[in-house]
């Protein structure tokens, strides 16, 4: 008869428990900064606001390829101005150096993104709503405000200079109109990029205001052009030199992850040129003898 075999009931048990433990160590060893499966306090996850790392009301952007929850859900966090979020980690146990500690399924993110639990508090609701899963960069929130912002800046940088003529170049005649240009596009088209995750389309309008010098002005949204484009013209009734001022204002929307759009945040961007000088001559008659 085996060694084993002489054992009491409860000898074996503890024997067999003994080798799984063995077992389980061996085979759950996994290389240095591996996810490792949930452990303790690891895995001990409630969706309770009060352990939330980020807080916050309205405008709230989950990224729509990584949010696990409804679109209907997705657009609420980012449209109602009035419901407050909160974000939570996946487990107890994240890395301060981007290893996740509770499983593959938190660490399931891309590089350099973290896996939260959204919860949300609707305007007359007093409990939170889990309503999804998301990876966010660096697992921080990012809000439409935030990105407004940072969205102003590019829009400084983007929008094209202000460059105004006007035609004849030699200047024109008393009653016929000078034709102006601000040397623009109407607009700064439709601009892709990815930032932080999110899958952006930025878009700018302008509108000009010209000042004929003569006491005369133009709102329009209407560029200019040269002739026979007559968009922006201008007939003088006297002789003179004249100064003409333009400006440009420039006003700009995002969308994100098809949600929106958004105003850019801050003011319009505002250009201003340099006074043109137009001559403006009168018309003589001359006798011409054959």
């Amino acid at each position: 008869m085996s060694d084993v075999a002489r054992l009491t009931p409860v000898a074996r048990w503890l024997v067999a428990c003994a080798v799984l433990a063995v077992l389980a160590t061996v085979i759950g060893s996994e290389p240095a900064g591996a996810a490792q499966p949930c452990q303790g306090a690891q895995c001990d996850v409630v969706a309770d606001p009060d352990q939330a790392q980020y807080v916050g009301t309205g405008g709230l952007l989950l990224p729509a390829d990584s949010f696990t929850g409804s679109d209907a859900d997705r657009t609420e966090a980012a449209t109602c101005p009035e419901c407050r979020w909160a974000l939570l980690p996946m487990c107890r146990g994240e890395g301060q150096a981007g290893d996740v500690a509770c499983g593959p399924a938190a660490a399931s993110c891309p590089p350099g993104e973290f896996r939260r639990i959204v919860l949300l508090l609707r305007p007359g609701d007093t409990e939170w709503q889990e309503v999804g899963l998301v990876c966010l960069v660096g697992g921080a929130p990012t809000t439409v405000d935030d990105l407004a912002i940072e969205l102003a800046d590019i829009v400084v940088e983007d929008v094209p200079p202000l460059d105004p003529s006007a035609q004849p170049s030699g200047g024109t005649l008393i009653g016929l109109p000078a034709v102006f240009t601000s040397g623009q596009p109407r607009s700064l088209g439709q601009r892709r990029f990815a930032l932080v995750g999110f899958s952006i389309v930025l878009e700018g309008r302008a509108s000009w205001s010209w000042n004929f010098g003569d006491g005369s002005t133009l709102a329009t949204d209407d560029p200019g052009g040269s002739w026979p484009h007559m968009g922006v013209g201008h007939a003088y009734r006297h002789a003179g030199v004249y100064e003409v001022g333009v400006s440009t204002t420039w006003d700009a929307w995002f969308t994100v992850d098809g949600l929106g759009p958004w105003p850019v945040g801050g003011d319009p961007v505002v250009q201003v040129a340099d006074l043109l000088a137009l001559d403006v001559h009168e018309a003589r008659a001359e006798l011409v003898v054959d």
